[in-house]
């Protein structure tokens, strides 16, 4: 073999090695930008999921405000129903009151 061969077989195999670190390093730019993909994908999923999960929180929470809300709309419309039929009630009372205290008077 002459020098001229044995160069030539050292600049092959330089050249084969430089295409295996090309290869290599596109490799891992590809799997990286996988990753990246990948980890962006779980995010955007995890957020979707804990807004789901606010929501139902949020509509549940809401759920309770507006039955209590119901509930504290009825029991102060029935106790104005009661003030205002016992006031009903005691209006004659006090009307025969007046006409007696005002007749007395006079």
């Amino acid at each position: 073999m002459t020098r001229a061969d044995t160069l030539l077989q050292i600049k092959d195999a330089e050249s084969k090695a430089a295409q295996i670190v090309k290869d290599a390093q596109e490799k891992q730019r590809a799997i990286v930008a996988n990753a990246r993909r990948d980890a962006v994908k779980r995010i955007q999923d995890a957020e979707v999921k804990m807004r789901e999960e606010n929501d139902r929180a949020f509509n549940s929470e809401r759920a309770k405000v507006t039955s209590t809300k119901t509930e504290l709309i009825n029991k102060g419309a029935e106790e104005a129903r009661l003030v205002k039929s016992g006031s009903a009630s005691k209006k004659a009372a006090v009307r025969a009151h007046l006409k007696d205290a005002f007749e007395k008077s006079l």
